[in-house]
């Protein structure tokens, strides 16, 4: 019997939060970590107004499309930044509820720590990505002669002609990218959580086949008797175990649901306006294509990500009526092979999570999203011609 654990990753991320006051420590934050989550969730409330405003104001069509494609992106990050600094307590709660469990055998165990180790080296290569995107937006106003930024967003005093007015609006974007890492380290969260949601189903699906299942050693010297009795509480602590994860996952799609559909509104828009700025290369210099590149796969990846775990816990869950298939379920007395029947029927239908109660997160609605900003890409293609 294996117990796991949160991963080392995520405890160092919330150690950060609580290292930096964002995240409380007792039960009840002090004014002091009020004052600081309110700053910050204020303060970055001011970035989708200012690049709006930016878009409306723009004198080429092209940079009001990516401004107004960062205003969407940013708004978003808002909902992610809100729940991080204001909902500690069932971030908690779910990771604790759905990342420690128990796994019985070794080479279940060895196979829960290899994805999960493989999804540790993807959120370094994204971490990577979100420092050099954003080393290169705070570097760029000192590239050239001219001190401007990766994008004209509106900001009351003239940072053009002023030193002073320069270096308000940079600490002003500064902040911003800062306060950019909390979301996307909340998406971290998000997706660890969902993975680990669509691996506790692969396990319980071994768990099911292995029923019943005993070693050569002691097998010869075991009674029929036994081996029943067994097979019968391996068959009931599956059951139970099924029945747990499932309000988990329920618990943690009730949580998540309004942020998933928010994403799922918005992601078609932004991921035409970084194709759209991409294919007609509106970018001046190589920074701001680095910048445009990074916001087209990082669009990718959030609205992937989400569907591709929401797909796999599909998948996984759908499997668990084959696992019970291949048990040890032969010779079972007819008492036992009511509930396997039962059991069985139950677990025909798989676990979808719904976004709204409309919205499926499955592959099947990535590709319906990527369909639709292609076809709003080509309405902006033929604007533009």
């Amino acid at each position: 019997m294996h117990s796991t654990r949160v991963h080392k990753v995520i405890n160092q991320i919330i150690f950060f939060c609580r290292f930096i006051g964002v995240w409380h420590g007792e039960d009840i934050p002090t004014a002091t970590q009020l004052r600081l989550k309110s700053f910050c969730c204020i303060n970055y409330c001011l970035f989708p107004i200012s690049f709006a405003i930016g878009a409306i104001t723009s004198e080429t069509i092209d940079d009001s499309i990516f401004l107004a494609e960062s205003s969407i992106i940013i708004a978003v990050l808002i909902v992610k930044i809100v729940m991080l600094l204001w909902k500690q307590k069932s971030i908690t709660r779910l990771l604790d509820r759905v990342c420690v469990f128990s796994i019985r055998n070794d080479e279940d165990f060895a196979f829960f720590n290899e994805k999960v180790e493989k999804f540790i080296k993807f959120v370094h290569v994204f971490a990577c990505g979100t420092i050099v995107a954003s080393l290169g937006c705070l570097v760029f106003p000192f590239i050239g002669e001219k001190k401007t930024f990766v994008m004209d967003f509106a900001f009351p005093l003239d940072r053009r002609n002023s030193e002073i007015g320069f270096w308000m609006a940079y600490i002003f974007f500064t902040s911003g990218n800062v306060l950019t890492f909390l979301a996307l380290t909340f998406s971290v969260i998000i997706w660890y959580l969902l993975l680990q949601c669509s691996l506790r189903y692969k396990i319980l699906g071994m768990e099911i086949r292995n029923s019943g299942r005993i070693t050569s050693d002691s097998k010869e010297n075991m009674s029929e008797k036994k081996k029943q009795t067994i097979f019968y509480r391996d068959l009931v602590a599956s059951i139970k175990a099924h029945l747990h994860l499932r309000e988990v996952i329920d618990e943690l799609e009730s949580f998540l649901s309004t942020l998933f559909l928010l994403q799922l509104a918005t992601s078609g828009l932004c991921i035409c306006g970084s194709i759209y700025c991409l294919a007609f290369d509106v970018s001046d210099n190589t920074v701001e294509r680095i910048v445009h590149v990074y916001t087209f796969f990082n669009g990718i990846a959030e609205l992937f990500m989400i569907t591709y775990l929401g797909n796999e816990i599909l998948l996984s869950s759908s499997h668990l009526t084959y696992s019970l298939f291949e048990s040890e379920w032969v010779g079972q007395p007819h008492s036992t092979m009511k509930c396997i029947i039962i059991f069985g029927e139950y677990l025909k239908l798989p676990h979808e999570m719904l976004i709204g109660k409309l919205y499926p997160l499955t592959l099947e609605t990535f590709t319906r999203i990527l369909n639709s900003s292609y076809s709003l890409f080509n309405i902006l293609k033929n604007t533009k011609q």
